[in-house]
């Protein structure tokens, strides 16, 4: 093969390496994304709720229990329903949603039934001055009839919710670790 050849070769290589972009940044960015979401859901948990942060509101249910919507394309779920004489929403989801029972609910309580909830004292506030978020996120829910959830139950599950973000951590320390393993 004759010099001029070879030269011809080796600028032909030597393009295709220059086209040829490496993966190692995305994933090591990838792998310490992952570790952020980790630590903003670690700190962002204020541990577990008191009785004296929550305000307690009793009063005739008000409406039918409504399931609702939030959300793009991936929807969150949660149920709604109103009390008599007061100026919110009350919402269950998220972590309250795991333990409640919304058919048991509906067939039990109706219009005329006793209802007692317990909320974030600050966020009630909030929501009756702010005009656009009218929902507030319920910790206790019971009737006379039965106790739906309490606020024992809604801190155990925020706990377990807590172990799920482990796997954030995880992810992320096999993407970096991976990452440095690549060679280019």
């Amino acid at each position: 093969m004759s010099n001029r050849n070879k030269s011809r070769n080796n600028r032909k290589k030597r393009k295709e390496k220059e086209v040829k972009k490496s993966d190692k940044p995305f994933v090591i960015g990838f792998g310490i994304f992952m570790i952020i979401v980790f630590l903003w859901s670690q700190f962002s948990n204020n541990g577990d709720i008191s009785e004296s942060e929550l305000l307690t509101i009793n009063g005739k249910l008000n409406s039918e229990l409504i399931q609702e919507s939030s959300g793009g394309t991936q929807k969150t779920y949660f149920w709604t329903f109103l009390i008599k004489n007061q100026p919110v929403k009350f919402s269950i989801g998220g972590i309250a949603k795991v333990d409640f029972d919304s058919k048991l609910f509906k067939e039990k309580e109706t219009n005329q039934s006793e209802i007692t909830v317990k909320v974030d004292r600050e966020f009630y506030e909030k929501s009756i001055k702010d005009s656009r978020n009218k929902t507030v996120g319920i910790k206790y829910l019971a009737s006379k009839n039965r106790e739906y959830f309490d606020l024992k139950k809604y801190n155990e599950n925020k706990k377990t919710d807590m172990k799920f973000s482990y796997i954030f951590l995880i992810i992320g320390i096999g993407g970096i670790v991976y990452g440095l393993g690549m060679k280019k």
